[in-house]
């Protein structure tokens, strides 16, 4: 499972002005992504002691943690992730997300993807989780 933070050494950038922590660096997902396009960008919450439906698409999908912690799966891998982690979710693979605790998981999550013109709909495959 790929989970990076931004607890990294920035790099300086804008002669200087800005320190970027780069969790994925520029130019590292050309090759996996090319031909993709911005499908979209959002933030999404879950109750505590509910999950995410297990699920598949045709994206590389990205979860940056906001508030929560909770534990996230992906295929038969699992991780517990908190505020600051982001989580790249591979096409294809089944996923779920599930609130650890009292307290909802709130998340950003974007994902870049490969499906036809308006082939996005607005409900990803359900699917059940391996073994």
């Amino acid at each position: 499972m790929n989970v990076t933070n931004a607890r990294i050494e920035p790099t300086i950038e804008h002669g200087g002005t800005c320190r970027t922590y780069f969790m994925v660096p520029k130019e590292a997902m050309r090759a996996e992504t090319e031909g993709s396009y911005l499908e979209y960008v959002s933030e999404f919450e879950i109750s505590a002691g509910s999950h995410l439906e297990p699920h598949r698409h045709n994206t590389h999908e990205f979860y940056y943690v906001l508030k929560g912690r909770a534990l996230m799966q992906i295929g038969t891998e699992k991780r517990e992730v908190a505020p600051g982690d982001l989580i790249h979710i591979p096409p294809d693979a089944v996923h779920t997300i599930a609130p650890v605790g009292d307290e909802p998981l709130r998340a950003l999550a974007f994902a870049a993807s490969f499906l036809p013109p308006g082939g996005a709909g607005s409900e990803a495959e359900k699917a059940e989780l391996p073994g």
